[in-house]
């Protein structure tokens, strides 16, 4: 089945059809944008973090037990939506696909990108938390097509050299990329319009109170979306797994079902110690429709971990008599 290879544009993996009208000054418009939004974000930053983050002296590259910072975000389609709900009661039955990893940037040296066969192992545990097993036919065919990619993501310009400056296209394009990463399709679409309301402000050339900025209301309009504008604009890892109708995947038709994007800021962490952590944590949201992003805090531990069971009660006996009393 070489050719479902097709049924994602692995090249985009966020992507969207997300496009900002840009009336003039386009290299201007963008960097004023970049900085807007980043002084925003940096502006809230304490109010989003004060009980949900901790503050740590020492650079998440030193400590042993980074706390990393995750987004997850499932959005399912009309199909997906018409199929019965999925459970470990009533579970369904998948193929899992691999598109391969793709960076979107520059690698950054001497990280280690999680093994393929590692990445395979992550995700059917993962998929088995909400009831999501692999095909064991002929008793268990699969309804599913689940394909899958992973890789980081800091890339804001398109080098081009012959022409050295920002390309404002290039930074629109991946500034919003990312954020349908982070936070889903209408996450950026959103963030999209708020761009173009602040730019359309900005040419009129009348001074914006803080409050009634575009950007600054979208921040404010949902609980999480300071925090998804903050990751929008860092580097980060990321899984995507994309579910499709098996049976029509076959005939070369393209039904998706549901898409999870999972994201975690790539700052003082590498990929084999965040990855693990962030396909765990979005185990319960794979095939779950939701209506905005989950913002989520997951220890990393790097030197082994031990994963405890559920407590058990054990009686205790009274040891046996030695051999040869009564």
């Amino acid at each position: 089945m070489k050719t479902l290879g097709r049924l994602d544009p692995a090249r985009r993996i966020g992507a969207s059809p997300l496009r900002v009208r840009h009336a003039s000054g386009g290299v201007t418009f963008v960097l004023g944008l970049f900085l807007a939004v980043t002084a925003a974000a940096t502006a809230a930053a304490p109010k989003t973090r004060e009980p949900r983050w901790v503050f740590s002296l020492l650079p998440k590259s030193l400590q042993k037990n980074p706390r990393l910072e995750l987004t997850v975000i499932t959005e399912m389609t009309d199909a997906g939506r018409r199929r019965p709900p999925v459970s470990p009661r009533d579970p369904a039955y998948f193929e899992l696909y691999s598109l391969g990893p793709h960076n979107l940037g520059d690698e950054i040296g001497g990280t280690e990108a999680v093994p393929a066969n590692e990445v395979v192992e992550l995700l059917r545990r993962a998929l088995a938390k909400n009831g999501y097993q692999p095909a064991q036919p002929p008793a268990h065919p699969p309804s599913l097509l689940i394909t899958y990619t992973w890789g980081m993501h800091n890339r804001l310009d398109e080098p081009d050299p012959d022409n050295p400056m920002l390309s404002p296209m290039a930074v629109e394009r991946n500034l919003l990329d990312r954020a349908a990463l982070v936070g889903g399709t209408k996450f950026a679409e959103e963030l999209r319009r708020a761009f173009e309301q602040k730019n359309d402000l900005d040419l009129t050339g009348g001074a914006l109170v803080p409050i009634l900025d575009p950007i600054e209301l979208f921040r404010r309009r949902q609980e999480n979306n300071d925090f998804l504008v903050e990751q929008s604009l860092a580097d980060v890892y990321y899984v995507v797994a994309s579910a499709y109708d098996y049976d029509l995947a076959r005939t070369r038709q393209r039904v998706l079902l549901w898409r999870t994007r999972m994201t975690v800021a790539s700052a003082g962490v590498s990929e084999q110690q965040s990855l693990p952590a962030l396909v765990a944590a979005a185990g319960p949201y794979f095939g779950k429709d939701m209506p905005q992003a989950e913002v989520l805090s997951r220890r990393s531990v790097r030197e082994g971990s031990v994963e405890i069971g559920p407590p058990i009660i054990v009686e205790e006996t009274a040891p046996p008599a030695p051999k040869g009393t009564k």
